[in-house]
């Protein structure tokens, strides 16, 4: 008994023993747990903060940041913001690129459109819905075949898209036959726009391009009709005439040398004062003294056509190069001698329009057809081929162009039947460019 006493003792301290060592385990867990619970729920924090940030800027929150760290959570979150910065600044170096953009396809004269692989458009400008004539919000994911309404346009595109190469065409479009020069261009890379149609207005192009034809046309019509008449006149001198006939043909022969000398040199005077070549020395001039001068120097060829020239405006002055001046006066003041009746009236007025001075010459002739009126002051223009003879039709297109070198105006308004006024507006100061003030 004592011995199996002396057993169940030691059995017992043996189970304290064990009891105590679970007891200290479960106590170095619990410890350990606790300093691993303090250890990681910052950076545990800092994780979620980082997840919901990052899903912000998911969602186009780009101004999102995480709060600073220290420890491994630290390089987290100052990762993480430095991060966010780039992106930030890359989302706005973008949308600025994009406005830029946006704005040289807005300012842009010629229609542009942008077509996806699709042929659908994906994008066009004002230019290109003025053109087509559908709003914006009906064009953009619409076949471009819908929206165009030309079958060439379309076809252009198409062959653009499938051989990845430019294209370039001129067309004529819609029902008023706009001539157009399309250029359709693969864009590689480009995401939904695979193709850009550029369309550039050609009307302005043609209507310069026949008045370069028109212009050497006249130029060589009004050589070759006096050097016919000269060489005409020559040659009857040369198979004899009589000696009282020949001052008459040595006479015809200098009107026909004049002629051509006029033309020369106003060919020449428009070129140099078109291109600037021209030096121009602004003065005070009174017009009322200008006109008169003008009328004087026109007396002999006023007084032949039986016409009067009446100013009543009271004095007025303007800065301006006198002699371009007096030219403009001169060469209106002849033209409207050239169309005004026998026994008519030229009357001369000029205005004070503040910071402009305003001279309109008005004659009493058979005016001007409406659809006449842009071409007066075209080079070689006449309106009456029966008096194709006077002059060389260059004097309106010099007015014109001596008034814009003063940063003035030349207009005209006339109704058949009723004369034609030409005015020149000029700003009371000197304005031209390159002169002195």
């Amino acid at each position: 008994l004592s011995a199996l006493g002396g057993g169940s003792a030691g059995f017992a301290e043996k189970n304290v023993g064990v009891g105590l060592a679970i007891w200290l385990l479960l106590l170095v867990a619990s410890i350990g747990a606790i300093a691993g619970f303090a250890a990681f729920r910052r950076p545990a924090a800092a994780l979620r903060t980082v997840a919901d940030a990052a899903g912000g800027l998911g969602e186009g929150e780009l101004a999102l940041r995480v709060p600073g760290a220290t420890g491994p959570a630290g390089e987290l979150t100052h990762a993480f913001n430095l991060m966010a910065d780039r992106i930030e600044h890359l989302f706005d170096s973008v949308a600025a690129e994009h406005a830029r953009l946006e704005a040289v396809f807005d300012a842009s004269s010629d229609a542009m459109v942008a077509i996806d692989s699709g042929v659908r458009v994906a994008f066009l400008n004002p230019a290109a819905v003025a053109l087509f004539g559908a709003s914006m919000s009906d064009a953009i994911g619409r076949t471009f075949i819908e929206t165009a309404r030309d079958y060439e346009l379309d076809a252009l595109v198409k062959r653009a898209i499938s051989d990845a190469t430019g294209q370039t065409a001129v067309v004529t479009f819609g029902p008023d036959r706009v001539p157009l020069r399309a250029a359709a261009l693969p864009i590689h890379e480009g995401g939904d726009w695979a193709v850009l149609l550029m369309l550039t207005d050609l009307t302005e192009v043609q209507r310069v391009d026949q008045m370069r034809r028109d212009f050497l046309s006249n130029v060589s019509h009004e050589l070759r009709t006096p050097l016919a008449a000269i060489r005409a006149l020559v040659e009857t001198l040369e198979a004899g005439v009589d000696d009282e006939d020949t001052p008459e043909f040595l006479g015809r022969i200098r009107q026909q040398t004049e002629r051509l000398t006029t033309l020369v040199n106003e060919l020449l005077d428009l070129s140099r004062i078109e291109s600037g070549a021209i030096t121009l020395h602004p003065v005070p001039v009174e017009l009322t003294a200008l006109v008169a001068e003008a009328v004087s120097l026109l007396r002999t060829r006023t007084e032949r056509a039986g016409v009067t020239v009446e100013c009543k405006s009271p004095p007025l002055e303007v800065m301006a190069d006198r002699p371009s001046l007096l030219r403009i006066v001169s060469n209106l003041l002849d033209n409207a001698t050239k169309w005004s009746p026998p026994g008519g009236t030229v009357h001369v007025e000029f205005r004070d329009e503040g910071d402009a001075v305003a001279l309109s010459v008005r004659d009493e002739g058979p005016g001007i057809a409406e659809q006449e009126i842009p071409r007066v002051f075209e080079r070689f223009y006449k309106g009456d081929v029966s008096r194709a003879d006077s002059g060389v039709g260059l004097g309106l297109a010099i007015v014109k162009h001596l008034a814009r070198t003063h940063s003035g105006t030349a207009t005209v308004e006339s109704r058949p039947g009723q004369g034609a006024t030409f005015t020149i507006r000029l700003p009371k100061q000197f304005m031209a460019r390159g002169g002195p003030a």
